[in-house]
């Protein structure tokens, strides 16, 4: 564990990603498989590996569950990310990702997770605390797993408010609907649209969505993904369109998480929004360009983008000059 960590990652559903290809997928046929590629995964934990990336002083926080949990766990170490894992029962899901050769086309099959029960999810909460002390920002991310409810996401923000850190969300469904307080949410367009129960077709309905959310929950900024047309930044003051950062299409898998650490990596520097969220946009790029859940190395970023963050900034008051 890092004795100071800037930014703290809660993944409360991780995951062991494999990426492998095969040259077309066919129904009830053995089909012979690429040597697939094997990452760490799970919204929070991509964030923290790209954060980590990026020289930002960073823990990682999940439950450990089984030789899978554990496996993971192993690889962490390896990429020499700190991290706190919470052992509980179970075993840790797998996600595959599946490119078929022949169409170019990307399937994802996510498995559910196994069941963090109440004492279990209150000793993550609890191992966020003794970590993030120092920290001036807490990013929960990802899906959350069977037996955790949307209010966790309250109790996330009570605990960032305690430890002086803003909240960065990046979630669906529920978790949005509880989302009050939070500094910044981060929803894809399909995210938003299951939030509101409408249709977002347009460019205006998207952001009036977005600010709608903003309002909604008293959020400093909405960051709403638009896939291959970048983002819509909202924020009390107005509306900023970004475009994305164009370079190759490889895969799709952890985009949105690079997303989030470049802008919370650009923040924690004391970048203004906009700033950091340009970052943002050029991870994401550079995500894009690697195969599965690898992480792009800092060489690769500087093809997107002539701004990389430097040795991390430290000090408390940096979090409140970026709005």
């Amino acid at each position: 564990m890092h004795a100071s960590p800037d930014v703290v990652t809660i993944t409360l559903n991780p995951a062991l990603d494999d990426s492998f290809s095969v040259p077309r997928l066919i129904p009830g046929s053995k089909m012979r498989c690429s040597t697939p590629r094997i990452d760490p995964g799970g919204g929070g934990i991509n964030v923290a590996r790209v954060l980590h990336v990026l020289g930002i002083p960073t823990l990682a926080v999940f439950p450990v569950a089984g030789h899978i949990g554990r496996a993971l766990s192993e690889r962490l170490e390896i990429e020499r990310l700190p991290f706190a894992g919470v052992e509980v029962p179970g075993e840790t899901r797998l996600s595959h990702h599946v490119t078929e050769l022949e169409t170019g086309l990307e399937y994802r099959f996510v498995l559910p997770g196994t069941e963090l029960a109440r004492a279990d999810l209150d000793r993550c909460l609890q191992a966020v605390r003794r970590g993030g002390r120092h920290a001036a920002y807490v990013v929960l991310s990802g899906s959350l797993p069977p037996g955790v409810s949307a209010d966790v996401v309250p109790r996330v923000r009570c605990l960032s408010d305690a430890l002086g850190a803003r909240l960065v969300l990046d979630a669906s469904g529920g978790a949005l609907a509880q989302a009050h307080g939070a500094y910044l949410i981060k929803p894809s367009v399909r995210e938003l649209k299951e939030h509101l129960g409408r249709e977002l077709d347009t460019l205006a309905e998207q952001v009036a969505g977005a600010r709608e959310l903003l309002d909604d929950t008293h959020a400093s900024a909405v960051v709403l993904s638009r896939g291959h047309l970048g983002i819509a930044l909202v924020t009390p003051t107005g509306t900023q369109l970004l475009p994305a950062v164009a370079g190759d299409v490889v895969s799709g898998v952890g985009a949105g998480d690079a997303l989030v650490a470049g802008i919370v990596a650009g923040l924690t520097h004391g970048w203004n929004l906009p700033r950091a969220a340009r970052l943002g946009l050029a991870c994401s790029a550079a995500m894009i360009a690697t195969a599965g859940t690898s992480v792009f190395s800092r060489d690769d970023l500087a093809a997107f983008t002539d701004v990389l963050p430097g040795e991390a900034a430290r000090g408390r008051t940096l979090r409140r000059d970026a709005v």
